[in-house]
């Protein structure tokens, strides 16, 4: 009799073993990150937000191979092309109603209105394709990684420096966060080196007529100029230099995008410009899945990798920081929070940005 208590017993004791086991192997299977993404999906910057969003696709379907236990859901919000209202309606919404555990957006622009909503509620939002002090400032809760925009401003003026020869520049930028960043790590690292700033001006993004500030460069007469103005009005910038006459050459940042080189024409030729890049490993891997997916290469491959390597690392955080993404970003990006890596100088020849060789 006690023989058969104990083999009883016994059959209770596995069963109870293997239900535990199930229970726990069903929950992990169960486990799910919820991460919502404000992104530009309509208007001028739809083509930035929708390579992002296939960018972000590609990268989930990677990390299943690597993490087949984890369910990631990604929630989309439309930013109307950065507007200040529509970014923080979709915070809001991803946070009090979604729930969700993890917010993403693009740039420092989408940032700003929606960082103190992040930090209110304590859930981590990770911008993809800045870096730079107003994010490293905005919270403790606000990550970045993206590439630096004060190092961006800094390696332009060392080239111009120190590869150019140019002395004295003048300096034309928009009302607008990066305009405002970029101009001035470029200014006072120029003037650092020696250089001579000899006139700034400031314009509204939506100016169209810049011929009266073209008439006073050609007075001033510069070397060069560095002209840190956002799309789509940057190109009515040059257009009108070149048909002024204004010969200095013209330096610029990351926001000088293929389409204001194409709207520019003939009159962004030989424009020098910091731009992001993909390294050839990581760009290759992203091509071949952006084409397994979607049936055609990206137009620009680093413009998806933000969202492809934006969606891995936020996954990396959450095993780093046994689920907790806040810690586990913590973790990856330092006290800064931050990246801040570093761009690369084009030139554009042809049509076309080729990188210049010589500062690499």
């Amino acid at each position: 009799m006690k023989k058969w208590l104990w083999a009883l017993v016994g059959v209770i004791v596995i069963a109870v073993v293997i239900g535990l086991f199930v229970h726990q192997k069903r929950a992990k299977q169960s486990e799910i990150i919820k991460i919502g993404a404000i992104l530009p999906l309509t208007g001028d910057f739809a083509f930035f937000g929708e390579e992002i969003k296939k960018g972000i696709e590609i990268g989930i379907e990677k990390m299943k191979v690597i993490h087949p236990d984890l369910r990631v859901v990604v929630l989309y919000e439309d930013d109307q092309s950065l507007s200040p209202v529509a970014a923080v309606n979709a915070a809001n919404k991803l946070i009090k109603a979604d729930k969700v555990d993890c917010g993403v957006t693009m740039i420092v622009e989408e940032s700003r209105p929606i960082a103190p909503i992040f930090n209110k509620n304590k859930i981590p939002l990770l911008v993809l394709w800045d870096s730079n002090e107003f994010i490293r400032s905005a919270g403790e809760y606000i990550f970045s990684n993206g590439f630096s925009t004060e190092k961006a401003g800094i390696l332009m003026a060392q080239f111009a420096y120190n590869n150019l020869k140019i002395r004295n520049v003048a300096v034309v930028k928009h009302v607008d966060p990066w305009a405002e960043i970029i101009s001035k790590s470029f200014r006072q690292e120029f003037e650092r080196l020696g250089g001579n700033v000899i006139s700034e001006e400031t314009v509204s993004p939506d100016e169209k007529d810049y011929r009266k500030i073209v008439a006073d460069l050609k007075k001033e007469n510069p070397e060069g100029i560095y002209f840190a103005l956002v799309p789509p009005n940057s190109a009515l910038f040059l257009i009108q230099a070149k048909q002024m006459g204004l010969s200095s050459i013209f330096l610029t940042g990351d926001a000088f995008i293929p389409d204001v080189i194409t709207a520019a024409g003939s009159a962004s030729e030989g424009v020098f410009f910091t731009n992001i890049y993909t390294e050839k490993k990581e760009a290759s891997e992203i091509r071949k899945l952006y084409k397994n997916k979607f049936g055609n290469e990206p137009v620009d491959v680093t413009i998806v990798s933000f969202g492809y390597d934006g969606i891995q690392k936020i996954i990396e955080a959450y095993y780093y920081g046994k689920g907790d993404i806040y810690k586990g970003l913590k973790m990856l990006f330092g006290p800064n929070r931050s990246a801040d890596r570093v761009e690369k100088i084009f030139k554009v020849e042809s049509s076309k940005p080729l990188k210049i060789k010589e500062v690499e």
